[in-house]
């Protein structure tokens, strides 16, 4: 987005999905994209409100496929809602909204009425499943990802990177407490969406001011994250979803996009495994998130005692 200039008000959401990734902002934008009375749009992740925050381009191994997805231009982001028809709520997702500052400024100055939603996973969890999702572009053992993370911040390798500090959610979500106003934003916890997907969409419509009664397909849990089965196989399936060649583009552009997403994510389910970290390393970043964690709870005024005491043994592949 560029500083100073218009926007057309009809080309633009009125709610966001800003964050925070590998909390289940996938899922969530696949189970809103079949309500009638929603409209979201199909490219995710295309960060128009940081774009001009961002570096030049980001350079870590494989950030190239971030590059290619950020949209600088307004035309071509006003374009992604060229399919709006009646759609009472009208949204993008695009999880580096949260994290990165400044960003909720810009849509504030552009969309001050907006709605935000706002997912949040246990901080550790979220970590390693940002770890393991970075599987073939990730050379490093955790603890060394980990001790290197500011180093590769600064080197302006992209946010999914940022393994720590992604999960310090306190000032993040007062951020965007104070721009917006509690009215304006909703936090919701993947552990419930996991849990509990119809009661929390339901929760979610209220929010969003469309028809609560409507049934949504939840059965297919998208973009999970794990240690591959097989490393081989696992990265012809990537090169395939990511990377495809002109004869894998064609083949794609026959079975539509909802389609793809969904046999994509039950693919990369069969062919990755779950593995737990180790445990003194658990125990570590526990400690360390404790803080922000108890910080959280006072301002969503919301019990998170099952964060504080998870235990290692129930991490799970997503």
């Amino acid at each position: 987005m560029k500083e100073g200039n218009e926007i057309n008000m009809k080309t633009l959401p009125n709610f966001f999905i800003v964050g925070a990734a590998r909390c289940g902002t996938t899922s969530l934008n696949r189970y809103l994209s079949q309500h009638p009375e929603i409209f979201i749009t199909p490219k995710k992740e295309t960060h128009f409100f940081a774009c001009g925050l961002f570096p030049s381009s980001f350079k870590g191994p494989g950030d190239e496929r971030l590059n290619e997805r950020v949209i600088t231009d307004e035309a071509q982001y006003a374009q992604l809602f060229a399919g709006v028809k009646g759609a009472k709520a009208v949204g993008e997702a695009s999880v580096f909204y949260l994290c990165y500052p400044g960003t909720a400024e810009r849509i504030a100055q552009v969309v001050p009425d907006a709605k935000i939603i706002i997912l949040l996973r246990e901080p550790v969890e979220r970590a390693y499943s940002a770890y393991t999702f970075l599987f073939g572009r990730e050379t490093l053992e955790f603890a060394e990802g980990l001790r290197r993370e500011e180093e590769r911040k600064q080197a302006d390798f992209e946010p999914m990177w940022w393994y720590k500090e992604a999960g310090l959610y306190y000032h993040q979500v007062k951020h965007y407490l104070d721009i917006f106003g509690t009215e304006q934003v909703k936090v919701v916890l993947y552990d419930d969406l996991c849990a509990n997907p119809e009661q929390t969409l339901r929760a979610i419509f209220s929010f969003l001011g469309v028809d609560e009664d409507v049934a949504i397909n939840t059965s297919v849990r998208y973009n999970p994250a794990g240690v591959p089965k097989s490393r081989r196989l696992y990265l012809l399936l990537n090169h395939f979803i990511y990377h495809p060649s002109t004869l894998e583009k064609r083949i794609k552009s026959l079975v539509p996009h909802h389609l793809r997403l969904a046999w994509a994510s039950k693919a990369i389910g069969i062919f990755t495994r779950s593995e737990s970290m180790d445990t003194q390393l658990y125990t570590q970043l526990k400690a360390s998130f404790a803080e922000d964690v108890s910080k959280l709870e006072d301002l969503l005024q919301r019990d998170l005692h099952h964060w504080h005491y998870r235990e290692l043994s129930i991490m799970q592949k997503s």
